[in-house]
């Protein structure tokens, strides 16, 4: 701890002299750059190595040779330090009115602030890469999509209102004047608008040189690091860039050694609240991480769990989950300064205290099934599993629900510890982003957001500023439990001022979701109310469909001519085609923002939900199952068509999808049997409730058939189709193919029972069999009526 923050300390008093000693840089402003190519910039550098010459042998450091270009890529880790100071400021040199205030009142500026806000979200809106497995941007580009697009509104607006306050400020002070000075102030104006031109022109060569030579930079560092031998070296390269884009200030330190005497190199990256130790071997090996907390308030958070999760990242050189995961420390030190006195770090300590008590109370009431806590509960809470922080497990896939040692993982959650199938959970990763309405979190004089089993209204009106404080519920809770109680603070709270900051859950993985499931959470999350309608996307071949989103990876597009083959052993086969006939208007939900905890419980409901319905499609159409294009156009004679028909023991299924995430309709057709002289359809409904989505239902449709009789209704055999039973399967796999084997196994165990029984109205139940030649006498008998009233 001593180690790093005397280090970081050095580190900023290092940076500052340099700033200092950056003046000699005036010798520079004698090379003007007007060019923007490649070759410019790059011939210019040799002009900095030049001049970097003169600086070392000012700063008492040994000179390398001016003419060596190689032995100029030796001082590359001094060269990159000061690439942009030196260059850049050289630039506003050359042409003063690049100051800062200057450029917020340029239009220029506020022109190349878009450019770059629209090359920002390229990097984050994979719909906008020209990519061939990119989202619609239709998917992607809404409310709970990848980015928050209250932020991006907001930086939008600012850029408009820059330029109109600039053009409000010229028409009342330039323009006024020149309408009151008549014709003489012609000359005047004209010179004065040539000159704002010949101004605007070197703005904008500026502004082109500035991103010419970032460019130039990164393929210089491309270039180097393919160059360099030393893996150490690039490594440390991409973490000091990685802290500069993250508002950490890296610093490192080569003299360590270890205790065979071995050397090392530590890179430290600094915050205000945190600082990141990172040890190197020679090899470029990560040895270790160690994350400290400056604040003494946070000195009981430590915990090596953090420390272990970096390190894990990058000896796994998983950089990009490493750049989340710093990322999300380092976005809660620049809240914490921006927003002081408000802790954020404080915040999630006392939700994960919250969800802790939670998560006790549903293990109790649920004999410790720890399963049920996370399908069925407020989730199973994580602390640093693959996330620094808290992340909350939701949802599991059957295949790992089922072939897991549950008790191993409770007992390992007892300990405080994460067990590694957590890692194979759909989690949601807590953190903040920005809001354009203020929120308030939790009371000074509190710890965390819950009320104790002990605390009652009264006792928290009558505590300090309790007037202030509201108690509020869970709009939805789990049916074995009461809903839980927070509080939440008032506006008029004393001495505390509301920040711009929200909630934000992010899905690990995001999730395909229709539109529905996306209104509904920004509904229950207060985002919108109960009058908003998602714009509902028409799906076509640029804009897919839900069903499209869910087999991607499998197809290019879910239609009618292809059938999907399932098949089993000891089976008949099994083809499923999807009825295209009302596709889902659906997104790709990456993240849901909200604004208290008690909206939770409702946020992971609507997700299991989605979660269950993707789950059962997905059963079907996967990369297991057989594609086939069917015959467009193909006419077959009717006898060839019967006569196959009688060789043919597949199951052929339709799959539509209803109301969805609600229901998955299925109609299955049997094969034809001695048993039967007519096709047999089945009419299968799995519904996925919202309150328990975890637990679909299945319903089995009436028969349907021509014959009608008023005394009697025909009704499916109870002793094979069992609705319960059917339920109980689905529920066991959350796999529709292993239902419809199940079925038509127990159909082949039954070769001598009809499918389909009549019932009578007064409750007396009889086979079709025994009834089938009074029925069809019946048939001729009105047949013959209905012949006999026609006119000859």
């Amino acid at each position: 701890m001593f180690r790093s923050l005397q280090k970081y300390s050095v580190t900023c008093c290092t940076i500052e002299l340099k700033n200092i000693n950056a003046s000699i840089d005036d010798s520079i402003s004698l090379y003007p750059i007007t060019t923007t190519s490649f070759g410019g910039p790059v011939f210019k550098l040799f002009v900095i190595v030049d001049y970097l010459t003169q600086y070392f042998t000012f700063s008492q450091t040994p000179t390398p040779s001016r003419g060596s270009i190689c032995h100029y890529f030796r001082t590359r880790e001094f060269f990159f330090y000061f690439f942009d100071f030196v260059l850049l400021s050289s630039l506003h040199k050359l042409f003063p009115m690049q100051k800062s205030t200057d450029a917020k009142k340029s239009i220029s500026s506020s022109v190349y602030g878009f450019q770059h806000l629209f090359s920002d979200l390229e990097k984050r809106w994979s719909a906008l890469k020209k990519e061939s497995q990119s989202p619609s941007v239709a998917n992607e580009v809404h409310a709970l999509g990848p980015v928050n697009l209250d932020s991006v509104r907001h930086q939008f607006t600012t850029s408009i209102e820059s330029i109109r306050s600039i053009c409000t400020q010229f028409e009342t002070e330039v323009l006024s004047d020149v309408k009151k000075m008549g014709a003489g102030a012609d000359p005047a104006f004209r010179k004065h608008l040539t000159h704002l031109k010949e101004q605007a022109q070197l703005e904008s060569t500026v502004m082109r040189v500035k991103d010419t030579l970032k460019n130039t930079k990164d393929v210089l560092e491309q270039s180097l690091n393919d160059r360099e031998e030393s893996k150490s070296i690039v490594q440390t390269r991409k973490l000091e860039r990685l802290a500069h884009s993250m508002g950490l200030m890296p610093f490192v330190d080569t003299s360590q050694r270890n205790e065979l005497g071995e050397q090392y190199t530590t890179i430290i990256l600094g915050g205000t609240v945190i600082v990141v130790d990172i040890d190197l071997d020679k090899s470029g090996q990560v040895l270790r991480t160690k994350v400290t907390y400056v604040s003494e308030v946070l000195q009981n958070d430590q915990d090596d769990r953090v420390d272990q999760l970096l390190a894990r990242n990058l000896q796994s050189e998983n950089f990009e989950t490493f750049r989340r995961n710093i990322g999300a420390l380092a976005l809660l030190d620049r809240m914490n300064v921006k927003y002081a006195p408000v802790d954020f770090f404080l915040i999630i300590r006392g939700l994960m205290t919250d969800l802790q008590s939670i998560y006790n109370q549903e293990m109790q009431l649920l004999s410790n099934d720890i399963a049920s806590v996370m399908m069925e509960g407020h989730g199973i809470p994580n602390k640093h599993l693959d996330y620094p922080g808290l992340s909350i497990s939701y949802w599991i896939s059957k295949e790992h629900f089922l072939g897991s040692d549950w008790e191993a993982v409770q007992e390992t959650t007892e300990k405080g510890e994460n067990h590694p199938l957590l890692l194979e959970t759909a989690k949601i990763l807590i953190s903040f982003e920005e809001s354009e309405r203020p929120q308030s979190f939790i009371p000074p004089n509190r710890k965390h957001y819950m009320l104790d089993f002990e605390e009652s209204i009264d006792s928290v009106k009558e505590s300090e500023n309790g007037e202030h404080l509201d108690i509020v519920k869970e709009r939805t809770w789990p049916k074995f439990m009461q809903p839980m109680r927070f509080i939440k603070m008032l506006p008029s709270y004393p001495n505390v001022k509301p920040v711009p900051i929200r909630f934000v859950a992010k899905l690990d993985p995001p999730i395909p979701a229709a539109d529905a499931i996306v209104r509904k959470l920004m509904i229950a999350t207060e985002l919108v109310n109960d009058s908003f309608s998602v714009v509902e996307n028409t799906p076509s071949p640029n804009i897919p469909c839900l069903e499209d989103l869910l087999v991607k990876d499998y197809a290019s597009s879910l239609n009618s001519n292809t059938t999907w083959t399932i098949s089993h052993e000891n089976s008949s086969s099994q083809v499923y085609k999807y009825m295209r006939s009302s596709p889902t208007s659906g997104k790709i939900i990456s993240r849901v923002p909200f604004n208290h905890p008690r909206q939770l419980y409702n946020i992971l409901q609507y997700l299991r939900q989605q979660q269950m319905f993707n789950t059962l499609f997905q059963s079907i159409f996967n990369g297991k199952a057989k594609q086939q294009e069917t015959g467009k156009g193909l006419v077959l004679e009717l006898d060839k068509i019967l006569e196959e028909s009688k060789l043919d023991d597949k199951l052929y299924v339709e799959v539509a999808s209803v109301d969805a995430p609600a229901m998955i309709h299925l109609t299955v057709s049997l094969p034809p049997s001695a048993r039967s002289d007519r096709l047999v359809m089945l009419s299968i409904s799995i519904e996925v409730p919202k309150d328990t989505p975890a637990k679909p239902i299945v319903r089995l449709d009436p028969p349907s058939t021509g014959e009608h009789d008023p005394l009697h209704r025909i009704a499916w055999q109870a002793d094979i189709f069992d609705e319960d039973k059917m339920t109980r399967v689905i529920q066991t796999g959350y796999n529709i193919p292993l239902l419809v084997r199940w079925l038509w196994k127990r159909i082949e165990q039954h070769p001598k029972m009809d499918l389909i029984v009549q019932t009578s109205r007064l409750g007396l139940r009889r086979s079709r069999n025994e009834d089938r030649t009074q029925t069809h006498s019946q048939y001729e008998k009105r047949i013959k009526t209905e012949f006999d009233s026609f006119p000859h």
